[in-house]
């Protein structure tokens, strides 16, 4: 199977603590756009988000032009999927040192969420896919958490913040399950820069 996982776009962030589930900012809608006009051309068997509003909004580009309904799966979310506030990195860099140093030695404990449980229920949602043998090819819009969770576990790293891919970003892997998985590519990010779209106008 080969997995196409986008990151969300960019969303909507506010001065102070952001409530969970943010929708895209502006410039999360264009990315997601770039993305949906970058993927039309791949044969995708299936599209599936987190059903979080950030990575629902920016599948629904790629949807419309495939006219594929699209598969909610919750696990595959961000840690304010279990209703915390939102912070990205930016946001927690920003707190200062302190913060950041304390974010980094524990990425997924930093929210209050149990990093045992988070990985568990987020690799089991991953394995339901392998599981549906009739999947070649699936776009999976997720969070970047657990792109670094799959990552991890297809090089066998410890810990969950290895990566940062961007907003909008592409994430290739490719194997029959959990246990044998390649990665293809990390943070292709060529298609953001409009290009693509260009060529295509």
């Amino acid at each position: 199977m080969k997995l196409i996982l986008v990151r969300h776009g960019k969303p909507e962030t506010q001065a102070g603590a952001t409530p969970a589930n943010p929708p895209l900012s502006a410039l999360g809608r264009e990315q997601a756009g770039r993305v949906g006009h970058y993927l039309a051309g791949t044969a995708v068997d299936a599209i599936v988000h987190s059903g979080m509003a950030r990575a629902a909004a920016t599948a629904q580009p790629l949807v419309d032009r495939l006219a594929i309904v699209p598969e909610a799966i919750a696990n595959l979310g961000e840690v304010d999927r279990y209703g915390v506030d939102y912070a990205n990195a930016e946001i927690i860099r920003a707190r200062g040192d302190e913060e950041w140093r304390r974010f980094l030695g524990d990425p997924i404990g930093y929210f209050g969420i149990d990093p045992k449980r988070f990985r568990s229920e987020t690799l089991d949602a991953f394995a339901e896919l392998f599981e549906r043998r009739d999947l070649e090819t699936v776009a999976i819009f997720t969070h970047g958490f657990p792109i670094n969770i799959l990552l991890g576990q297809a090089l066998g790293l410890d810990g969950m913040g290895h990566f940062l891919p961007d907003y909008g970003s592409i994430t290739r892997l490719a194997g029959s399950s959990l246990e044998r998985l390649a990665v293809v590519s990390v943070n292709e990010t060529a298609h953001l820069s409009g290009r693509f779209m260009d060529a295509a106008a």
